[in-house]
């Protein structure tokens, strides 16, 4: 989630581009490599926050470190990586949209262009024992089925005989809360609801259930 994509979770902006995919992309890379994550918020008590679990505190904590940008290269996970990655993912995660790399030139980067040496990681080892490939998958297919039922909401919006739509999110992956629970999703249901009022057509309404509700 880039610095620009958490101020409108919070509402304090309301839009973005696709330039968030190149941080995305920066995160990636950097989980890939490492097998964490370069952002994390931790409020320092057994609020269950790292087996899944909702936190406020540690989800805002974890947007306040994204959305100031700034993470390291440990040498102790970081020595054995090449210059050439770390200069990619640093031109990635950057907090100024305008000023990171654009999809084309990430690809011109002469550690995407097989400049990259072939080195054995330890990502795998590392991922497996912090079920982080898992919790990441299952996250990611929440949040495209909230996307997609979203969508499927507005264009029904304008139908005579509309019928609830039902979005259930049960797991708090990747330590955020459920993708049917953010603000970005409720705000997006209330746009639809306000838009078909104007049309005088009937909208169906939404339901998000899940385990913090």
């Amino acid at each position: 989630m880039a610095p620009e994509v958490v101020e409108a979770f919070n509402e304090e902006a309301s839009m973005y581009d696709k330039r968030c995919d190149l941080w995305s992309l920066g995160v990636i890379l950097y989980i890939m490599l490492s097998g964490y994550p370069p952002f994390v918020g931790h409020c320092g008590t057994d609020c269950g926050w790292d087996h899944g679990e909702a936190c406020p505190a540690c989800q805002n904590m974890l947007f306040e470190s994204i959305q100031e940008g700034k993470y390291e290269f440990p040498d102790k996970d970081w020595a054995h990586i090449s210059f050439g990655a770390k200069d990619l993912i640093s031109k990635l995660l950057v907090r100024d949209a305008k000023k990171r790399l654009s999809a084309a030139e990430v690809l011109k980067h002469p550690w995407v262009q097989g400049c990259a040496p072939d080195n054995t990681l330890p990502t795998p080892i590392i991922l497996q024992r912090n079920s982080s490939a898992k919790e990441l998958t299952s996250f990611a297919a929440e949040a495209i089925a909230v996307n997609r039922q979203l969508t499927q909401h507005e264009e029904e919006a304008a139908s005579e005989a509309p019928r609830p739509i039902l979005i259930k999110a049960t797991s708090g992956s990747m330590q955020l809360s459920p993708p049917s629970e953010s603000k970005l999703a409720k705000r997006r249901q209330k746009a639809s609801l306000a838009k078909a009022e104007a049309g005088q057509h009937r909208v169906a309404p939404l339901v998000l259930v899940g385990d913090h509700l």
